[in-house]
């Protein structure tokens, strides 16, 4: 993720109510910023054991991702969970990954080129999303601004 800006976000693929509005929601996140190498989403897996990396593939399909610049993620669980509770604060709730755990959100990040988190939004909600296309080019307005002043 060096160097890039990114998108994160946790889902599953057998979800029937809130990932595939993000899902969707994500698409126009992609076609957005189609031309751009410095810009990522990060879709994770909540159920590594039922999306495997082909089924993982396949959803990408579905959703009309033809390149690296969107990725589907699967890993151990509990790295995972700790990643989404720790890494990109996006579930509060208590839990160590194991088979009683399982998270649920409908949160974006934004993380910057220095990984920092930037912002947090709906994933369900289109103004939100919205306002994450314009926080996210107004970012890459920030990184252009920076170069051309060194």
């Amino acid at each position: 993720m060096k160097g890039k800006i990114y998108v994160t976000d946790f889902f599953f693929t057998t979800c029937q109510s809130i990932c595939p509005i993000m899902s969707t929601e994500l698409e126009r996140v992609y076609k957005q910023f189609a031309n751009r190498n410095d810009v990522l989403i990060l879709s994770h897996t909540v159920s590594p054991e039922e999306d495997s990396v082909n089924v993982l593939m396949d959803y990408a399909t579905l959703h009309g991702v033809k390149d690296k610049r969107w990725l589907f993620l699967t890993g151990d669980k509990k790295h995972l969970y700790d990643m989404a509770r720790t890494s990109y604060l996006l579930n509060m709730e208590e839990g160590n990954g194991d088979e009683d755990d399982f998270i649920h959100t409908q949160n974006f990040a934004l993380v910057d080129k220095e990984n920092r988190l930037r912002g947090f939004y709906d994933g369900t909600d289109s103004i939100e999303v919205s306002r994450l296309i314009t926080d996210m080019n107004l970012l890459l307005e920030e990184y252009a601004y920076k170069g051309k002043h060194k």
